[in-house]
């Protein structure tokens, strides 16, 4: 009987691994699937930045291999001063995602009141939830209550939240994995708080910070929805500036731009992951004494 049951047993464990391994199978086929519904449009349209087209104009079919459009985009002044506009304007968000993004996280984690570290962490996460097209339409009704004329500062106010939200996610999950032994040890030595936190606490801060700041400058230049409602003649950003031209028939350049936005973004999030990968790498190193 103990051999049957054993015979069983084995069956049984086979017949688990078995199905495991179909539902890995299921779970990588379906992964792909997304990731080819997702990334083949982006696909074609960098195919398609290369593509003659017709009398300046975008056709379906191939028509020949360029790199005019490149230089065309370049040489569009209305194009330039979008792209300058976003640049300026993600920098802000940039700066002002780390300075206020960097305190939220640490408060966070770090406040003695557990309500206020509640509070704090709920209303993080309500700006990454909250559709950015309720943001951009009560921001709009709100500058047209009061009377603010829009402009670059509005359009900084109306980004930089997401952006502070990003950069306090980051610091927040950095400052979990802190080691506190170190903190208590530098107490016993005699630091003062401020000494503890400028150098035990901020050299260990630094990579999620920085990654961060990556993560919101990029966020920030891309944003489409919020800008849309915000935006005016004189502080259009790139990505309005791309969406609007698509009601016209898009010429190969707006094509060439979008691809170089699309090779900035992969780069920017390529050097936030490089500065994780980092950071795994400082956190599994022996502390020497």
């Amino acid at each position: 009987m103990s051999g049957q049951g054993a015979a069983v047993d084995t069956h049984r464990a086979a017949y688990r691994e078995s199905g495991s391994r179909y539902a890995d199978t299921g779970l990588r086929l379906w992964y792909a699937l997304v990731v080819l519904f997702l990334f083949v449009p982006i696909a074609v349209g960098l195919v398609y930045s290369f593509n003659m087209g017709v009398d300046n104009r975008q056709t379906a079919t191939l028509t020949g291999w360029t790199l005019q459009w490149y230089a065309a985009a370049w040489n569009d002044l209305s194009l330039r001063h979008a792209v300058a506009q976003s640049v300026i304007v993600a920098a802000w968000c940039a700066l002002l995602s780390v300075l206020l993004g960097t305190m939220l996280g640490f408060v966070i984690v770090r406040h003695p009141a557990q309500r206020v570290r509640r509070l704090l962490s709920g209303l993080t996460l309500l700006l990454l939830i909250v559709p950015e097209s309720v943001i951009g339409i009560s921001l709009l009704l709100f500058y047209a209550v009061t009377g603010v004329p829009l402009g670059s500062v509005t359009l900084v106010a109306g980004i930089a939240p997401i952006a502070i939200a990003v950069v306090a996610l980051v610091v927040r999950a950095r400052m979990l994995t802190l080691d506190g032994d170190l903190e208590d040890a530098a107490a016993d030595l005699g630091c003062t708080r401020t000494a503890t936190l400028r150098l035990i606490v901020w050299p260990q801060l630094v990579p999620a910070v920085v990654a961060g700041g990556v993560m919101a400058y990029t966020f920030s230049f891309d944003n489409l929805v919020v800008s849309a409602f915000l935006t005016t003649p004189q502080t259009g950003t790139l990505p309005v500036y791309l969406y609007g031209s698509l009601q016209y028939g898009p010429s190969p350049a707006v094509y060439a731009a979008a691809s170089a936005v699309f090779v900035f973004t992969v780069l920017m999030l390529a050097l936030a992951v490089a500065f994780y990968y980092a950071l795994q790498r400082s956190t599994r190193e022996p502390v020497s004494a």
